[in-house]
């Protein structure tokens, strides 16, 4: 799984499954009344949302300091 700087740095289209448990809720109130598509299944339902890039972007943006320190705090666990 990519993190949220490499995502950011890619500049695609983002799946809901891309955003860490810990990132959702902050994501999904800055997501509130934006437009994304979602990817379904041959019934017809939802299998999973899809976010635009330039929303991503711009919440990523506004959050970035603590993304970035979250990162580094993992990096540093992880060695």
């Amino acid at each position: 799984m990519r993190t949220l700087k490499e995502l950011y740095n890619a500049n695609v289209d983002v799946r809901d499954s891309d955003i860490p448990v810990e990132w959702k809720e902050s994501f999904g109130k800055f997501m509130m009344g934006q437009t994304c598509s979602a990817e379904v299944d041959e019934d017809g339902n939802i299998k999973e949302f899809i976010y635009y890039a330039c929303d991503f972007r711009g919440w990523y943006f506004q959050n970035k300091e603590a993304i970035e320190r979250d990162i580094k705090i993992d990096n540093v666990l992880k060695s």
